[in-house]
Formats: C-alpha cells, sequence, structure tokens
C-alpha cells in the first residue's frame, strides 16, 4: 500500500523489490515470460454465450451404484442423435434435458453440471450417476441396463490427450437438419472403466462391434480411457470388425480437430454479430491481410458506470493509457501480459480551454487533488476526492459561478465540475518570485562550413518575418551570440545606430562583457535588433571568417547561461560541426567503440542540471551531414526539459527538401505558445503507484518532474504498477497538473483528469487495450534498455511484447495450433512492432550513429499521434480522390502500390507524392499541367490550376497539415526517379535488407506464441 502526502512524496517498497528481481528473459510489460503459468477454466470465461433457456445445474451428493465384475466387461450400445431443437438468435438450444440439435450426447442425470448444453466435467474425477434422476423430464433412469461384452484393453499408461472445450465465443451450429431418432438407455457423462460402477445389466445385449453411423464409428466419453467432453460430429474412420479400437491416437485426434474446425468455420452471422458487440471477435492475422481499418484506428469506448462522465472525460489527443479498463490487481495484469502506463501531451494547442480565475482553487487537502468531474458530492458542503476518497469541504465561495458571480444551488454546474481540462489563473500563492520576462537567447555558429551551409540567410530571413509573433510583451528581452573558434557578444544598445560585436578569445574561462544591450528588450530595440538580422549574413563573412574551423560550443553555451542566469529562458543553438576546443570539447569516436551510443562526457548533463536549477531549457537545431556526437552533446537537451531537431544534408542551394522543412519547423518554434518555470505533478488513484518517466526532463520526486520550458509540441510517458489491490472500486483516476508561467507574466495551472474503469477479468483487460497508445510506450521502454544494454536485447524485447500478450489471448480462447489469432484491440500490435524493428532507432543497419540518437529522442518526445505516423505512415490512392468522401488509408505494401496510380505517403515530417509512369493522362493533366506522366519533374509544391481534381487534392493536403503541429515538407516525384527511395523504403510490410515481411514476421510469431 501506498500513500501520498502533501508533497507528492510516495513509498513503494513493492516497486523496489520488483525491481531488484532476477529476469530470466526480458518483457518491458512484464518480469514473467511463461505463459504456460496461467490458471485458466473454461468455465470462468467472461462474455461466455449462453441461451437464457439453459441453466447450470448444481452438483448434489452423488449415491455410487452397486457394479458387479460382469458388469465391466461388456459393451455398451450407443443410441442415435435428437430430432432437431429450436434456435435462439441463430445459436441451437437445450430444452427439458435435450441435447443440442447435431450433437451426439447421452441424456443428462445429475450431477452432471450442463454449459451452454455441454456436460462439463474436470479432468480426472469421475462423474457418478444418481439413483434418483432430477425430474423425469431432464432424465430417464436405467431400468434395465445393458450389460456390455468383452472390452479391448485400457489405454491405461497411454491416455488419449484431453481435447479443448468450446471457446466462449463458438458454439456448434449448422447441425444436420434431420438427424435420426434417440436409442433409449444410453448413458451419460460416464468416467472411464477403471473408475465406474454399473448397476446390475439385466438382458444385455448381443453386440459384435461398435455401431456405425453414415460409415464412422460413434465414440463416447468415458469409454476405453477416453476423458475427454462429447462434443459434436467426433469420429473416426471404421475399423475392421476385430479390432474396435483405433491405433492410430494422433490421426483420431486430427481427425476431431478437423471436424470442430469445420463447425467453427460454420458460424452463423448472428454470432459473429454477438461476438463483435461483446468484444470477443477473434481475427486469424495468418489469414486477414487487411488488419489496418480504413477509416483509421477506432479506441475502445470508455464505459463508466455514471454514462454522463463519459463525455466529460479527458480527451484522448491530451492524455491516452495503455488500458481503458484497468485490472483489479497486479496479477491480473501480468496475466495480461500488457503494459499499463500513460502518454500526456500537458501543453497542447487547446481552440477551447475553459479558464478560471479565483482566489481560492478548491483542492483536497489531504492529497491535493484539483476538484474535478470524477469526484463525489455527498451535499452541497461536502466532496469526497476521488484519488484519496476522503471527505473535504467547499469553500465559501464555491457556489457561485467564478464568471457571472451568481449563485448556483448545485455544485456540480461549477466550470471544474464539467470539464476535465481546465486552466486556472494561480494566485499568488502559487508564486516564489515576481514572474519574469520571456528571454530569448540565439547562439549561432559562424564557422567556415555552417556559413556554406547559408543556414544563416534562412534563420535571419524567418526570424525577421514572424519577430512580432514571438510570443512575450514588451518586457520580452532578446540576446544574440555567434561562435567558432571564438565567442562573439552581439550588442544592442538602445541609443546604439547599428549593432556592435564584442570578441572574446578566452574561451576557458568565460565572463560577461560589462556592456549594455547584451540583453535587448523588445519595446526598446525592436528597430536594431531587426537591422542586426538584416546584416547578420554578410557581417559573418567578412574579416577572414572562413578561416574559422573549430567550434567552442561549450564556451558559448556558459556564456548564454550567464546571460539569462537572473530571469531564466530558453537558449537556441544552432550548430553545424562537432565541437573541437574550449570546455566540452570532442573527438570522432571509432564506429567500432562499444560505448559510442553512450555520451562522451558528463560536461553537457551537468550543464542541463545546472540550467535546470536556474530555469533555463536549451534547444539544439543539428544542421549539415557530420558527424556531432548528439548522443553526447543532446544531454543538455535531454535534462532541461528542451528539444533536439535534425536537418541532414541541409543545405540552402541544394537540398530544397530539408530546406523547406528548416523553414516550417523555425517558424513553428518561434511563435508557438511557450511556458515558463514550469512543473508537473502526476497524481493516481490509491493502489497505482509510479515506477518509470519518459521524456525529457528532470525528474525532482516520484510524481513531480520539473520542466524549465514547456511547450505544446513535447509529449511524456509514465508507467504505473499496481501496489494493492482496488476490488472494491468502480473506477480509477489520474490527474496531471502543469504549474507554469506565460510568455506574458501570468501564474497558470494547467488540470487534466482522466477517469477509468476497473475489471477483475483478464478478458476484458485484453478486449479494452489501446494497441497504438501500447505501441508508443513500447518505443521509449525499448530505448532506455537500448542505452542500458544493447540494440539486440530491445530487438528481442519487442519480439516479447509481441508475443506476451497474444499467448495470453491464446489461453484465454483455447484454439487450435494452426491459427494466430489476435482480438480486434491488438490486431496492429503485430505490424506496427514489425514497423518499430524498421525504424532508424532498432534497425540492425542504421545509416549514421547521430540518426540513430535522433531517432530515439523522437520516440521519447514526439505526442503519440505524430510518433505513430513516424512509425506508420498512412498511405492514400490519391487519383480516385474525392471531394466528399476522405480516401482510404492503405497498408503499407507494394502490393498496394500500381504504375497506373498516384499515392500520398504522410509519414510526419514529410508528405510524398508518387505519381506512376502510367497514370491516367488526364488526371496528370488536371493536376500536374503535363499530359505523360514521365514528364512529372520533382517539385516542392503542388502547382495551382482551375480544375476539380487540383482543387481536391490541395484541399486534401491542406487537411492533412492541419492536423499537425508545423507543415510538413511536401515533395512530389515519378516511380522511375532517385527519390523514390524515399517512399518505398516506407513501406515497412515488405522484405527488405533491414527486416523480413508482415507474412514472414508473423510466422516467427506463430512458432512462439505458446
Amino acid at each position: 500500500m501506498q500513500f501520498s502526502n502533501g508533497n507528492g512524496q510516495k513509498k513503494d517498497q513493492a516497486a523496489d523489490q520488483n525491481a531488484s528481481s532476477p529476469q530470466k528473459k526480458f518483457n518491458p510489460v512484464s518480469p514473467q515470460g511463461n505463459v504456460q503459468s496461467f490458471s485458466y477454466s473454461p468455465l470462468t470465461q467472461v462474455g461466455m454465450f449462453r441461451p437464457p433457456n439453459v441453466q447450470l445445474l448444481q452438483n448434489s451428493p452423488a449415491q455410487r451404484l452397486p457394479s458387479t465384475p460382469s458388469s465391466i466387461n461388456q459393451q455398451v450400445p450407443l443410441r442415435s442423435p435428437l430430432p432437431s431443437l429450436p434456435t435462439y438468435n441463430g445459436l441451437p438450444t437445450r430444452q427439458q434435458g435435450l441435447p443440442i440439435q447435431g450433437m451426439l450426447q447421452p441424456t443428462l442425470t445429475p450431477p452432471v453440471p450442463i454449459y451452454n448444453g455441454l456436460p462439463s466435467r474436470s479432468p480426472g474425477i469421475p462423474t457418478q450417476r444418481l439413483t434418483q434422476p432430477l425430474s423425469s423430464s431432464v432424465a430417464t433412469p436405467l431400468v434395465n441396463p445393458p450389460s456390455i461384452k468383452q472390452a479391448q484393453p485400457s489405454f491405461a499408461g497411454r491416455p488419449f490427450p484431453i481435447p479443448p472445450r468450446f471457446p466462449n465465443n463458438n458454439l456448434v451450429q449448422n447441425a444436420p437438419s434431420a438427424p435420426p431418432s434417440r436409442q433409449p438407455g444410453a448413458l451419460s457423462n460416464q468416467p472411464s472403466l477403471s473408475q465406474r460402477q454399473f448397476p446390475v445389466p439385466q438382458q444385455p445385449p448381443s453386440i459384435s462391434k461398435p455401431p456405425v453411423m453414415n460409415g464412422v464409428i460413434d465414440m463416447q466419453p468415458g469409454v476405453n480411457g477416453f476423458q475427454g467432453p462429447m462434443q459434436a460430429n467426433m469420429m473416426r474412420p471404421i475399423q475392421p470388425s476385430g479390432q474396435q479400437h483405433p491405433q492410430n491416437y494422433a490421426s483420431m485426434q486430427q481427425t476431431y480437430q478437423n471436424s470442430l474446425n469445420a463447425q467453427f468455420n460454420q458460424m452463423s452471422v448472428t454470432q459473429s454479430g454477438f461476438n463483435r458487440i461483446w468484444g470477443t471477435e477473434a481475427i486469424d492475422l495468418l489469414t486477414t491481410r487487411d488488419v489496418l481499418p480504413p477509416e483509421g484506428v477506432t479506441l475502445p469506448a470508455i464505459n463508466l458506470q455514471k454514462e454522463h462522465l463519459n463525455q466529460l472525460n479527458c480527451s484522448s489527443d491530451i492524455m491516452r493509457c495503455t488500458l481503458r479498463k484497468i485490472p483489479e490487481t497486479q496479477s491480473i495484469l501480468e496475466k495480461a501480459r500488457l503494459p499499463l502506463g500513460i502518454l500526456i501531451h500537458p501543453f497542447k494547442d487547446l481552440q477551447q480551454l475553459p479558464v478560471v480565475t479565483t482566489t481560492n482553487i478548491t483542492r483536497c487537502k489531504y492529497c491535493r487533488t484539483y476538484i474535478n468531474p470524477f469526484v463525489y458530492f455527498i451535499d452541497q458542503r461536502r466532496w469526497k476526492c476521488n484519488i484519496c476518497f476522503k471527505a473535504n469541504e467547499f469553500p465559501e465561495d464555491f457556489l457561485y459561478d467564478p464568471g457571472t458571480k451568481q449563485y448556483l444551488s448545485d455544485p456540480s454546474r461549477r466550470p471544474e465540475a464539467q470539464n476535465s481540462t481546465i486552466e486556472y489563473i494561480a494566485p499568488c500563492d502559487y508564486m516564489t518570485r515576481a514572474p519574469p520576462p520571456a528571454t530569448y537567447v540565439f547562439v549561432l555558429e559562424t564557422s567556415r562550413a555552417s556559413i556554406c551551409s547559408g543556414y544563416l540567410k534562412v534563420f535571419s530571413k524567418i526570424l525577421l518575418e514572424e519577430f512580432d509573433r514571438i510570443p512575450g510583451d514588451a518586457r520580452a528581452q532578446f540576446a544574440f551570440l555567434t561562435f567558432s573558434s571564438s565567442i562573439d557578444f552581439v550588442v544592442l544598445d538602445e541609443g546604439a545606430t547599428k549593432p556592435k560585436l564584442i570578441p572574446l578569445s578566452d574561451i576557458d574561462e568565460i565572463f560577461i562583457p560589462k556592456a549594455e544591450g547584451l540583453l535587448a528588450k523588445r519595446s526598446n530595440c525592436e528597430d536594431l535588433i531587426r537591422k542586426f538580422l538584416e546584416v547578420l549574413p554578410d557581417l559573418m563573412n567578412v574579416e577572414g571568417m572562413y578561416e574559422n574551423t573549430g567550434s567552442c560550443l561549450g564556451s558559448a553555451l556558459q556564456a548564454a547561461s550567464k546571460l539569462a542566469w537572473p530571469t531564466g529562458g530558453r537558449i537556441s543553438v544552432f550548430l553545424n560541426s562537432l565541437p573541437t576546443i574550449g570546455p566540452g570539447a570532442l573527438k570522432e569516436r571509432p564506429r567500432t567503440s562499444s560505448g559510442l551510443l553512450l555520451p562522451a562526457t558528463d560536461f553537457y548533463k551537468n550543464m542541463a542540471l545546472d540550467n535546470t536549477g536556474q530555469q533555463i531549457a536549451t534547444d539544439l537545431f543539428f544542421i549539415g551531414h557530420e558527424f556531432q556526437d548528439i548522443a553526447t552533446v543532446g544531454c543538455v537537451a535531454k535534462f532541461s526539459s528542451g528539444s533536439i531537431y535534425k536537418f541532414p544534408n541541409f543545405c540552402a542551394d541544394k537540398n530544397e527538401l530539408e530546406l523547406r522543412r528548416f523553414e516550417s519547423t523555425l517558424r513553428r518554434y518561434l511563435t508557438r505558445k511557450i511556458g515558463f518555470e514550469a512543473v508537473m505533478r502526476i497524481r493516481c488513484t490509491s493502489g497505482l503507484s509510479i515506477h518509470t518517466f519518459h521524456g525529457n526532463m528532470f525528474v525532482r520526486s516520484t510524481d513531480l518532474i520539473q520542466l524549465a520550458n514547456v511547450n505544446p509540441d513535447a509529449g511524456f510517458g509514465l508507467q504505473f504498477s499496481i501496489s494493492d489491490s482496488m476490488a472494491e472500486r468502480n473506477n480509477v483516476c489520474f490527474q496531471a497538473a502543469v504549474l507554469y508561467t506565460s510568455s506574458k507574466g501570468e501564474r497558470r495551472i494547467r488540470v487534466h483528469t482522466l477517469s477509468l474503469p476497473l475489471t477483475p477479468q483478464v478478458s476484458d483487460v485484453i478486449s479494452s487495450a489501446d494497441q497504438q497508445c501500447i505501441v508508443g510506450l513500447l518505443a521509449k521502454i525499448a530505448v532506455d534498455r537500448s542505452m542500458a544494454t544493447s540494440i539486440s536485447d530491445a530487438r528481442e524485447a519487442f519480439l516479447n511484447a509481441a508475443v506476451d500478450p497474444l499467448s495470453a489471448y491464446k489461453a484465454l480462447q483455447n484454439v487450435r495450433s494452426g491459427q494466430l489469432l489476435a482480438p480486434p484491440t491488438l490486431s496492429l500490435l503485430p505490424v506496427y512492432i514489425l514497423a518499430l524493428l524498421k525504424t532508424v532507432a532498432f534497425c540492425d543497419q542504421a545509416p549514421g550513429l547521430d540518426e540513430r540518437v535522433f531517432d530515439w529522442s523522437e520516440m521519447k518526445t514526439l505526442p503519440l499521434p505524430e510518433l505513430i505516423q513516424h512509425i506508420y505512415p498512412d498511405l492514400y490512392a490519391v487519383h480516385t480522390l474525392d471531394e466528399e468522401i476522405d480516401p482510404p488509408r492503405l497498408q503499407l505494401s507494394s502490393e498496394k502500390v500500381d504504375t497506373t496510380g498516384i499515392y500520398l505517403m504522410d509519414a510526419g515530417s514529410y508528405i510524398f507524392i508518387l505519381v506512376g509512369r502510367t497514370s491516367p493522362p488526364q488526371y496528370c493533366r488536371a493536376v500536374f499541367g503535363v499530359d505523360d506522366p514521365r514528364q512529372v519533374e520533382t517539385m516542392y509544391e503542388l502547382p495551382t490550376f482551375d480544375t476539380t481534381e487540383s482543387d481536391n487534392l490541395r484541399k486534401f493536403i491542406d487537411l492533412l497539415q492541419n492536423e499537425k503541429s508545423y507543415p510538413a515538407a511536401v515533395q512530389v516525384f515519378r516511380d522511375e526517379a532517385p527519390e523514390k527511395t524515399s517512399f518505398f523504403n516506407r513501406l515497412v510490410e515488405d522484405k527488405t535488407k533491414i527486416g523480413v515481411s508482415y507474412f514472414e514476421f508473423l510466422q516467427q510469431l506463430k512458432t512462439k506464441v505458446k
């Protein structure tokens, strides 16, 4: 059991003990990897269909009948099936003790329990017959039971394996329409010959061989050692008259399985509909080619006890849990083999955000939870917290509307009780100092390589265009530093007519010059800042700047930190080469180094920790193709809640694709909303505990993270464990509260609350899985695994993460071994994991070390929708685009791409349009202005034509761009152009040099699923 105090600190001894226990096989979902350890009974399975008129007979004390030695060596005559029975919604029903239509089943007598019309008995426990039946309508007692002839030797020592019971969603259907009449005197579900006892027979019939029906022998349960339950159409080939039992038991078992599978394949449409409603529908991945829904992935619904609360729950774009139903205990979670965690996008741009201004924010006085729609209103004066379940009193002004100040008779009408996402303007109690002004420090590399790339011209142009839109009020401050082999401070004095530079050649001992104008205010120096940006590209080309080949990045970061130290703020660094001189200097590391993916020095990490204490965040822009050691330099952004961007092969004159991507990214970066001096606390219902954080942040305590800057493009992940049973509760809640200072100096609190129901059933847990959220969390876990051990261990962990939940689902379904079944909620898990294995982050052959580490950063920080597009892009056929109907999503396979079509791939940061060489000429003329598809040249912007096809395509691209945080770079090319590699390399379901095909991957999973 763990508790939360007022400071949010937690004690979790159980998590520490679990972390220290050895693990035989790594699995990011669970420390256990043996699925065969499940305890499972088909009779306790949730969702098992039973028609209303089928009852489960309770066992009563059984009185054993006397037996004689002569009765054991006699053959029991077999009977014929009954006439057809009525059905219930297309399913056969059982009435008045009669078996299901088409099933060769004996008359049932107590104490045999009936389940779905089938006799049920535990393996190894004999079923006994009563001297008196329960009722005459259920079974007829044997007055003259037949004698039994000499039987063949028992199967002792070689027992026939017990056939599986029917799964919960499969009932026997489509039985023969006119079976023959039933023989009297058939026995009920019997034990083996060595266990059962028979009454004294009278007038035994003479039988020389087993009865034959339709060319097959009818076998009964319990005869000659066969202990499985009676199933329909269980048959074996006719044996010679002197051989009453088959010798090839494997063949008999296979015959039984084939018959059972044939009945499963003939299930009615009604049963499939019920399965879909109940969430028990199964998909055979080996036979289902298109598993991707054309309209997109639909999340499992959240069904709380109070239906009106479902509409008030937190948006899935802000907070998503891997499970939409939380297991009550840790053991249930381990049986489901799924991770428990949430992915949160706390500072997402919202079009509608309720803002409340109050001097008294209502919170729980015990756990400090903010009031939300899921608290319990006891009366007009009291409410019970949904996190710690303790009663609190409302403040005096809570019954008044915060906007209109009108009296509210019902406290649930307050905005805090109507919105799960809300923002408060915090009073002075939430401030430790007066809100400082927004401070922006730009650190620009001016070495020879960076000047040749042309990024300074682009930077100056974009900053001039977007300067007025940079967040902040009139107090906002700006500073500029340039560095190569030395550092230059840009002085923007209020009374000066032009900017000037102060060089600093001593890079080992950094100090700040005593000069006015190092931090220029927007209100006083805007004109001077604009003049500096206009002359910046030419200013760096004079006085032998081309001779500067070194980079003193560490010294430049120290100088920038000293400038922002009093107020805090944001440092933006643009670098093109590896830092080689001064503090933090690095060297080229050999490609075969075992620790190459780890930081080479702690200099940048220590600087990030120091800056975080002063509320300073650092963002990095890596430009160019040279090795820059992102694994080491990136630590300054990772531990200060900063961001990392990379533009490979950037050249303003030659690489227009990266140029456009750099422009759109920089525009978004300069103008997006920003929060300073931020902290985020995560609260959850008692019984849950946080054990891992993922993202760029600094963890201060078990539930509190510090964010020097928070931006709307940053995502975070958290892993939870169940430390105590929650069986006595109905739901659990997660609450994330972000306290920050806005760019205009307001102290604000943004609160998100998510409520989810609890379940005691493993099947409910699996049917409520959010597969995209699971993949997003697994990607973050795998990054930590790769850094701690190796890439190969992370790849093995991905396989285990795909195998374990499918094995758990197979254990619940109890299906034949030839299938690879998955519920609809996990049908995309294998293809997503295959896509992860082929990403730059986790593939065997990465194009470069910096590329791999940068992809790790993307896995850690991207919000979930952008991360899914990065892993598994969206593919559309746009040559059939309709104005009213969006094109369906296609599988990422080359079989979906034809030379006669035009296809658009949305990969997050890029949008590729592939033009087939035999595309319709009329469409090419309407969209690209050429008659022959082979005349389409590579372009980065669609031309504008007054045609329906052109308007539809442009509107569709605009729709895709509006869903992104910043516009993607668009590239159009033919299927014969060199740029096609970028398109076809993202068809992850095809076999490539870095991985197997999707079907081959399914075959690998099939051999591992147990």
